[in-house]
């Protein structure tokens, strides 16, 4: 039984000698700006709002505006839109690169928009969003999803 024992053990030792761990890989892309100062500019397109069990869906014009902060990997992103609705709020958000874009978010609802968000910047420039945000109205509260297509000017 002990020479099982031992020769159980001496495989199990040996195998663990031959297991290694890869090279680590050097195919990292390192950018020499950081994001909030790279994706930083004004984005043009659309916003469209649907509100929640219609089929209701307003269009408008309007813009986002990514401002660099002095923090690093944060910045200030503007929603602004008059027309059929109007909108006009910002609130600081995480962002970082994603693949040849950025992605960019804010978790909280306490923030200047009152209402979490996400968002994504292509490597072509176009900055697409996403939130919804309840009001009240009287005793009645409406929750609206808002979205925005834009490219940057």
């Amino acid at each position: 039984m002990k020479k099982i024992l031992y020769s159980l053990f001496a495989v199990l030792a040996l195998s663990c000698s031959f297991i290694s761990c890869s090279d680590d890989d050097d195919d990292a892309t390192i950018h020499s700006v950081t994001p909030e100062k790279a994706a930083a500019g004004v984005y043009s397109g659309t916003f469209t709002r649907v509100q929640d069990g219609t089929t209701d869906t307003l269009y408008t014009q309007g813009t986002v505006t990514i401002t660099a902060t002095d923090s690093a990997y944060c910045a200030d992103v503007t929603y602004d839109c008059t027309g059929d609705f109007t909108f006009n709020a910002t609130s600081v958000a995480n962002i970082s690169y994603a693949g040849n874009g950025f992605v960019f978010t804010n978790n909280s609802t306490s923030n200047g928009l009152g209402a979490s968000f996400i968002g994504r910047i292509s490597s072509e420039g176009t900055l697409s969003s996403y939130f919804k945000v309840q009001q009240k109205s009287g005793r009645k509260t409406y929750t609206y999803y808002y979205n925005f297509s834009g490219v940057k000017q």
